[in-house]
């Protein structure tokens, strides 16, 4: 089936925008054309994008006893997908004030509407003052607005306002998109560095933008991100504490971006040995589920929710996170609740030891996501070798390795901390029952740092050797 631009744009609208388009329609000021609204009328008739669209069919109803035209009926779905087009630009230009009342000024300001623009330019001012990339870029552009439009009435521009707020909004989003990409590097395995960024840091400290809280916050993650170990540990605490601070001035889209920053860094910590941070990364999670502003926008994700529960398990809070599990699983998207709580509920049957249930709930999770699938696959690993069930070990142990090895989504520090992993229970296995042996390997796990699950590792050999 061949899916048309018409259609695919019929599509997309929701069940509430398609009544609202409907309004869109019926208005003089938009359509001139009837046979417009008679088109839509026809096509809304069937589900879009579930068939092709028979365009003589369409053309006989659109015009009776008339010979078909092809181009007309081109013409009419040409027609027909701007205006959609139209419409979804004009949804999203209502829900962004500071756009809206820009364009109002700019239209106010070239008819020399004075009192006309100086309200809207009041009404400008009062909007949301939450600091963002968006609200300098914003203010920026308001102040080149004054700076315009003073320049017709001879006044004098106010060019420190133009100026502070472009600053403002380079370094911001600069700081960010550096971040990013240092993010991807590590969970991809990509390799990308931003021009500029070192001088762009060196401005920003001299010049004291540090007056920005998000300025600021951004600035410590980059450097959390960037220096060695110890400053970067003295980074994260400065991060949090700002971010603590500062979260009510934030926007929710940057207040998550920052702790996920954070949460990651502790995961890092946490993978490399330092088991200090699961105690820091559990309260990390819990000011976040109190923050009702955030969790009140938007759905949970479920790699968090199953990160949660890891983390709590390991930390011996099972009451904690039996009431969590309950609590919060409606805040996941609807059609992923059911494969959350399987999933958890084998975490919570493998923390019991109840390794049987746990393969069997295992066997029902539908692994949509990367890391469901290694946090998944590490699972078995244990459960295969606490049953002491060497041969389906061994094959999984195969399986895994060449899922890591091939997925290329799988960032390299992944693949290293999974893959000793691998390395190191097979390790212990052939070790059997050796003192010595396990002692070397015990040695050789505590001085590794990159080492997924090193705890568990440990605790094999403890449960042989005692110590």
């Amino acid at each position: 089936m061949r899916t048309i631009k018409v259609q695919e744009l019929l599509g997309i609208l929701k069940h509430t925008e398609t009544a609202a388009f409907e309004a869109y329609l019926a208005s003089p000021i938009y359509i001139s054309n009837p046979k417009v609204v008679q088109l839509f009328e026809l096509l809304s008739k069937d589900t879009p994008q579930t068939k092709t669209i028979d365009k003589k069919s369409l053309y006989k109803s659109l015009f009776p006893g008339k010979r078909y035209d092809d181009k007309q009926v081109r013409y009419l779905f040409s027609y027909l997908s701007g205006h959609i087009e139209n419409f979804l630009a004009l949804r999203e230009f209502e829900k962004d004030q500071h756009q809206y009342l820009l364009q109002l000024r700019r239209s106010l300001a070239e008819r020399n509407a004075v009192k006309a623009h100086a309200f809207a330019k009041f009404r400008f001012r009062q909007l949301d003052p939450l600091e963002s990339v968006s609200f300098y870029l914003y203010q920026y552009q308001s102040a080149e607005l004054d700076h315009q439009y003073s320049a017709t009435r001879v006044r004098q521009a106010d060019y420190l306002s133009i100026l502070s707020n472009l600053d403002h909004f380079y370094f911001l989003r600069k700081l960010q998109l550096q971040c990013e990409l240092i993010n991807l590097r590590n969970v991809f395995n990509t390799e990308t560095d931003m021009l500029l960024i070192e001088d762009i840091c060196e401005l920003i400290v001299r010049n004291n933008f540090f007056q920005s809280p998000l300025i600021e916050v951004y600035y410590g993650i980059l450097m959390m991100l960037t220096s060695p170990e110890k400053e970067s540990e003295d980074y994260f605490l400065r991060v949090v504490k700002l971010i603590n601070l500062s979260n009510t001035k934030f926007p929710i889209p940057d207040l998550n971006n920052t702790y996920q920053y954070v949460k990651n860094f502790c995961i890092r910590m946490i993978n490399t040995g330092n088991d200090g941070y699961r105690k820091i990364l559990f309260e990390l999670y819990k000011t976040i589920l109190s923050n009702k502003r955030i969790m009140n926008h938007g759905d949970f994700s479920p790699w968090e929710y199953k990160n949660i529960v890891t983390l709590g398990l390991r930390l011996q809070e099972e009451k904690w996170v039996r009431e969590f599990i309950r609590k919060y699983l409606n805040f996941l998207p609807i059609d992923e609740r059911a494969n959350a709580l399987t999933y958890n509920s084998a975490m919570l049957s493998y923390y019991h030891k109840n390794f049987r249930q746990t393969l069997k709930l295992l066997q029902a999770v539908e692994f949509t996501d990367l890391y469901y699938q290694l946090d998944a696959r590490s699972i078995l690993l244990k459960v295969y070798f606490e049953l002491d069930d060497v041969e389906t070990m061994l094959h999984h142990i195969s399986a895994f390795k060449i899922f890591i090895r091939r997925n290329k989504l799988v960032s390299a520090y992944q693949k290293e901390i999974y893959l000793n992993f691998i390395r190191y229970t097979l390790k212990i296995f052939r070790a059997g029952t050796s003192t010595t042996k396990l002692n070397a390997v015990k040695n050789e796990i505590i001085s590794h740092q990159n080492i997924s699950d090193k705890n568990w590792l440990l605790d094999q050999i403890y449960g042989v050797t005692g110590n």
